[in-house]
């Protein structure tokens, strides 16, 4: 049932609000436009994948707390490009941009920050404010939000920490990052500090906050287990672009055999972790799409990583699988 309205509901309405963003974005012009039709093109599956969350809200509510996920992604996948693509290397940039996600979760505001104030390029034509009053107005129509609030905030500050540092020069970055989970260790005592810092970057138990879902009880299953495997994946299938680009991935910190033993670890520690949560079988429905997601993608196929990637899903068992070889078929249809 969860697939089947992902298919008919939340990827059409994911779709048709990216293209949106893509005309907005056509009309206005210029290097901010251009790594925004970039971010689209190249990561509307976050989204797509993302929304998913929405189908945990109530019926009344799953328009609005889409509305917010596709906005809040989208900044997020925006951001990132601009962190990545602009040769800048000053924390103080990159904490400057992510202001808009912290006003993001301020519905009742109405002003923005300077976003661009330190940046090379400042004109987008009103599009980073766009996206922020998305998020503010989808907020606002949420009665849980007030009590979901100081979560949402904790998981996004660490979203910024992550991208603040992991975007600075390569040694300065892993310091800042070392240093991040030193001081969160008791948290986290069996992960390596860049297994603390790729569950930082995910933005999934934000969106399943959104929906509604107990704060405490979210922040205790998805931080780090599920946002961990959820980054994890993602750097597993980026290693040779990141390499191309001389970014940093969080995955390459250690063997591909290693990898394949560390992500599945990941897994069934999110299998467990979701267990006491409501709705238990749609987050470990999560954890399944998670590799079937990020594993059927091209990128997972390549030379260099289609045994790996075999071996994760072998290791994940029938389920995943299943869903993996489902997840090809939609990519070769066009509709993931």
């Amino acid at each position: 049932m969860v697939l089947f309205r992902m298919l008919t509901h939340v990827f059409p309405a994911v779709k048709r609000r990216l293209g949106q963003y893509r005309r907005f974005l056509q009309e206005t012009g210029g290097p901010l436009a251009r790594q925004g039709l970039d971010s689209i093109r190249d990561k509307e599956f976050h989204c797509l994948g993302g929304g998913v969350y929405a189908l945990l809200a109530p019926q009344k509510l799953r328009r609005h707390v889409l509305d917010f996920i596709i906005a809040f992604q989208t900044i997020s996948d925006y951001l990132d490009n601009l962190c990545d693509r602009f040769g800048v290397q000053e924390e103080p940039v990159f904490r400057q941009l992510h202001t808009a996600m912290l006003d993001s979760l301020e519905p009742e505001a109405t002003e923005h920050s300077d976003y661009y104030c330190l940046f090379p390029s400042q004109d987008d034509g009103g599009y980073l404010a766009l996206l922020v009053d998305q998020c503010r107005e989808a907020l606002a129509a949420l009665p849980h939000h007030p009590r979901c609030k100081e979560y949402m905030l904790r998981f996004t500050q660490l979203y910024i920490d992550l991208q603040s540092y992991k975007h600075m020069e390569r040694r300065a970055g892993e310091e800042k990052l070392a240093a991040m989970h030193a001081i969160n260790s008791s948290a986290a005592p069996d992960l390596y500090w860049w297994e603390y810092a790729a569950a930082c970057g995910s933005t999934l138990g934000i969106f399943a906050l959104a929906a509604g879902q107990s704060p405490s009880q979210t922040w205790a299953a998805y931080m780090p287990w599920v946002d961990g495997l959820h980054i994890m994946l993602d750097y597993f299938i980026d290693q040779d672009e990141d390499l191309q680009h001389g970014d940093m991935n969080l995955v390459a910190y250690y063997s591909p055999h290693k990898q394949v033993e560390r992500i599945l670890w990941f897994y069934q520690r999110a299998r467990k972790a979701v267990q006491p949560l409501a709705k238990a079988k749609f987050h470990t429905l999560v954890a399944h799409g998670l590799l079937a997601l990020y594993l059927s993608d091209a990128k997972a196929c390549s030379p260099g990583l289609a045994r790996f990637s075999r071996q994760i899903l072998a290791g994940a068992g029938l389920r995943t699988c299943v869903l993996a070889r489902m997840a090809k078929v939609l990519r070769r249809r066009g509709i993931i």
